[in-house]
């Protein structure tokens, strides 16, 4: 395997299956088609619904029948949710296009993580890990700050040549990952990339067993997906609503793009000061996890550069948490395994956005939206003095 045209293909990939230019403004679209908000929410729990149910069988489906397969389907996905959304004429159109845009992720959710990994251990380089994906994530972060910059282009295009640029960009996407070499760690894998469809059921079974059971023998990774999604959670929660306050605080209009870059960029920066940041994992898991508290009720503050610094700091502080947890779950999972196991990370970040993204909203309408920052950095910190307290009793860390 050439790692340099690996990692070229997969930096193209990263980069594309997050740059699209119509989703940073897709709320505003389907206002402007008429559609209310009411029926936005609807389509929001469609995604997230479907997000939850698919997130951990599309880890299994890159288990089983290959990595660089799952990738191509992921593209092939996104592409076909830009045109459905792009050509749909009715509410049913805008909900499948959610729900193909939910597999897109999910399907690219673990997989990709698991490819880079088993990249690597296939030449013995595994312990670059954690720097070549603060690489790959970077990119996508970037990628999802231009979107992010470019919304008001998207929005002045109009939608239909909005998403028609998000499926071509999803289709290169798909034809990226089918450059990628599948890597071949275990006699499992290699059997799974002669006959990847053989005895698919019994094989399905038996995978999911194999799973649960490294679950129940590894209770400290299921500790690490909590702490990775309980932060996630909050992370997103926060960039979602700073859009309105950052408004609310007196930022123009004209800059929030440009706004909303600067948070993105942060998250960038993180998962660069992550490679360098020493130490063992649960106190920087604890520091983390308190700090990104602070940051987010910081982001409450009724000043819009205020509000902008307590946003970027959350992103930045996260991204160094997530990746390092990312990494050292891989160390922890099974080749064989390793897509599906990730993928419970993304499942359980999904099940806690099912639960706190309404009662975030109710906060909202009920009090407004400094009050949601408050709710959820407290409930952060909160969360994590108790879950530090807890791990710290059973395993005396």
């Amino acid at each position: 395997m050439n790692l340099k045209r690996q990692f070229f293909f997969l930096h193209i990939y990263n980069f594309l299956v997050s740059f699209r230019v119509a989703d940073g403004v897709w709320v505003v679209f389907l206002l402007a088609r008429g559609f209310s908000l009411v029926q936005v929410g609807i389509a929001e729990g469609v995604f997230h619904v479907v997000s939850f149910l698919c997130e951990v069988p599309s880890g299994m489906l890159a288990d089983l029948v290959g990595r660089k397969r799952t990738l191509a389907l992921s593209g092939l996905f996104g592409t076909l949710s830009a045109l459905t959304m792009a050509f749909s004429q009715d509410f049913f159109g805008v909900c499948l296009s959610m729900a193909f845009q939910a597999l897109m992720y999910n399907l690219c959710s673990g997989t990709q993580e698991a490819l880079t990994y088993d990249s690597l251990k296939a030449l013995g380089q595994e312990g670059s890990y954690l720097k070549r994906n603060a690489w790959l994530m970077g990119s996508a972060q970037v990628a999802s700050s231009l979107s992010s910059l470019l919304g008001g282009a998207a929005a002045l295009l109009g939608y239909f040549p909005a998403y028609l640029i998000t499926a071509a960009c999803s289709a290169v996407c798909a034809s990226a990952a089918l450059a990628l070499a599948e890597p071949q760690v275990t006699e499992a894998q290699r059997q799974r990339t002669e006959h990847p469809f053989a005895q698919l059921g019994p094989r399905f079974r038996a995978h999911l067993r194999e799973s649960w059971g490294f679950f129940r023998r590894n209770p400290r990774a299921a500790y690490k997906i909590l702490a990775s999604a309980g932060a996630a959670t909050p992370g997103y929660l926060t960039f979602m609503y700073l859009q309105q306050h950052l408004l609310d605080g007196g930022l123009p209009e004209l800059f929030l793009g440009a706004a909303l870059m600067v948070s993105r960029l942060a998250g960038t920066a993180g998962m660069a000061l992550s490679t360098r940041v020493k130490g063992r994992l649960f106190p920087l898991a604890v520091g983390c996890g308190l700090f990104c508290g602070i940051a987010t009720c910081l982001a409450g503050a009724p000043w819009w550069p205020l509000s902008l610094l307590g946003g970027a700091l959350a992103q930045l502080v996260f991204s160094v948490l997530d990746l390092r947890v990312d990494a050292a779950l891989n160390d922890d999972f099974p080749s064989d395994q390793r897509a599906t196991l990730v993928s419970v990370n993304s499942m359980a970040y999904s099940l806690l956005m099912i639960a706190a993204s309404p009662v975030a909203g109710a906060v909202g309408d009920a009090l407004g939206t400094p009050y949601v920052f408050l709710f959820l950095g407290v409930g952060l910190a909160v969360c994590t003095v108790l879950g530090a307290l807890w791990v710290h009793r059973r395993y005396q860390v």
